[in-house]
């Protein structure tokens, strides 16, 4: 998660960026329309990277944020967990796992040359039309990945990123393993699992 799965993780981010722009009907067409703008936004972003880097992940960040359910993710990330956190300990963790996965995004899309995303064509129409399976194959320089997001409408009839499958990995479960293992190796103090979470920041 840490090495090949994030960087995959961060690929499949930096290809919906411009996602809640876009005023195609589906889920696999908002996918397929960034294609040619993400390629442009990460060759010229990196030199804004490189000079000031606050800048670009506030950049980032701002582009970022309207297609991914935060709170959602970190609800699910928490788990049997959720229930017992307060109101203040939720947020606090939303907040913390955005700006991890945000920061993380910013300074590794810098890194990104030739690896590619191809959105496959829907297998099937879905019984839901709230909720959308979007089939990709990930192309690095070495090798070829299969993978699966899962996006859902929102209130506004906007598309949200909510899950990411790589390769048969589930990566919302792998957020979660973290977690839990953060609460068994701290005596289940959210505040003090929720706090390790933001140092690592």
């Amino acid at each position: 998660m840490r090495s090949l799965n994030l960087k995959i993780l961060i690929l499949i981010f930096s290809q919906l960026l411009f996602l809640g722009s876009l005023n195609a009907k589906s889920a696999h067409e908002y996918a397929e329309s960034t294609h040619a703008e993400i390629i442009n936004i990460i060759k010229t972003e990196q030199q804004l990277f490189l000079s000031n880097p606050e800048e670009f992940t506030s950049i980032i960040s701002n582009a970022f944020s309207p297609i991914v359910d935060f709170n959602v993710i970190a609800r699910r990330v928490m788990g049997k967990h959720y229930k017992e956190a307060s109101d203040v300990q939720r947020n606090r963790f939303s907040e913390a796992f955005r700006s991890s996965l945000l920061n993380t995004y910013s300074k590794t899309l810098v890194e990104f040359q030739n690896e590619k995303i191809i959105v496959l064509p829907p297998e099937k129409v879905s019984k839901r039309p709230d909720r959308a399976k979007v089939y990709i194959e990930i192309h690095t320089s070495t090798k070829k990945y299969k993978g699966t997001y899962s996006m859902y409408l929102d209130e506004n009839a906007d598309w949200k990123i909510i899950n990411i499958y790589i390769a048969g990995i589930d990566l919302g479960r792998t957020f979660r393993s973290q977690f839990y293992s953060l609460m068994e190796r701290n005596s289940s103090d959210i505040d003090l699992v929720i706090k390790k979470w933001e140092t690592s920041l």
